[in-house]
């Protein structure tokens, strides 16, 4: 483990979870510096101290030359980095680690962050205004693609922000992802990525309904599968990420075929469910069809058993139920 001195060159990264190590992984093996910029360093923080140990063991064998510095806090993060990206659950964890207490992020800048934890847009624009005020910048750049996307670095990244601080992002986010979009100002990458995740509930629940019925009303559920994604039922859970444990879809691997083990968790997926809900009722957009499905995944995500494991779980749940119209009540 090496010690950088050149802050100019050292990216932090806050969060290395299921998510974030895989994404700084990529940063580590695909980005170029813009112009002569030099060698790369990383400052590294989690709450989970063995995660950065974990972290920092892997990439001494596959990137011997690369730099990294492990941080006690945020705070350490900031001094040592000129850019941070952070990937925690909540809009809380965000506030403690840019803005609240001793040892955050406002404590130690300037820097430009990229938060692309899928929190509240209030909280996102509140914690970026004060970094501003103390003279740097943040954009809210959540991700979609889940696990699989991280490690394969096919994430699609929405940003919210300045757009001068865009611009300078885009080489780091590109090294994540297959495609970056700028959404406009602060919140819109939010805006965008609470909008695709309110969509990729209702498809999951409506595709679990569609298969559950169509198995108890005496078709193959191979044959319907495949059905659906020759017609108009077709989608991205259908097709990459079904959720009945014996049918097969192309070379896709989706969690189903494994315990549901892995994937989009389904309390994660809730809380985007229920982000969309609140940030709907405050903007006055009907939402009954969201609504119903955050209100099915609801008891599920506050279950271990159902919570911790990949949201297409949905299926077993239902399954599980004696009646088509009721909702899991677990």
């Amino acid at each position: 483990m090496a010690s950088p001195t050149d802050r100019a060159n050292t990216i932090g990264f806050i969060g290395l979870g299921a998510m974030g190590n895989h994404l700084l992984h990529n940063i580590v093996e695909r980005y170029t510096p813009p112009g002569d910029g030099g060698q790369t360093a990383f400052a590294l923080c989690d709450v989970n101290d063995a995660a950065v140990d974990s972290v920092i063991k892997r990439h001494s064998l596959e990137s011997p030359n690369v730099p990294f510095i492990k941080c006690p806090s945020p705070y350490e993060v900031a001094k040592q980095a000129s850019t941070i990206i952070s990937m925690v659950p909540t809009g809380r964890h965000v506030r403690d680690v840019y803005v609240d207490g001793e040892k955050s992020v406002l404590s130690a800048l300037q820097t430009l962050s990229k938060d692309q934890s899928t929190i509240e847009q209030s909280v996102s624009k509140a914690v970026a205004l004060e970094l501003r005020k103390a003279g740097a910048d943040m954009l809210d750049a959540p991700v979609s693609g889940g696990v699989v996307g991280a490690e394969n670095g096919t994430l699609a990244i929405m940003v919210g922000g300045d757009k001068a601080s865009f611009d300078c992002s885009v080489p780091v986010l590109q090294s994540m992802a297959r495609k970056v979009t700028y959404c406009g100002d602060l919140g819109a990458g939010l805006a965008a990525k609470i909008s695709n995740n309110l969509l990729l509930g209702i498809t999951m629940l409506g595709l679990s309904e569609a298969m559950l019925l169509g198995k108890r009303l005496g078709v193959d559920p191979q044959i319907l599968a495949d059905i659906i994604n020759s017609s108009t039922g077709r989608c991205w859970s259908s097709e990459i990420n079904h959720p009945v444990p014996e049918v097969r879809v192309g070379e896709s691997n989706p969690p189903a075929h494994r315990g549901y083990e892995g994937g989009f968790v389904t309390k994660l997926a809730h809380k985007d469910l229920a982000l969309a809900v609140k940030a709907a009722e405050q903007a006055g957009v009907p939402l009954n069809v969201g609504q119903c499905v955050e209100e099915t995944y609801r008891p599920l995500a506050a279950i271990k058993e159902f919570g911790d494991r990949d949201f297409s779980v949905i299926y077993e749940a239902l399954d599980a139920l004696k009646s088509s119209t009721g909702k899991p009540k677990l």
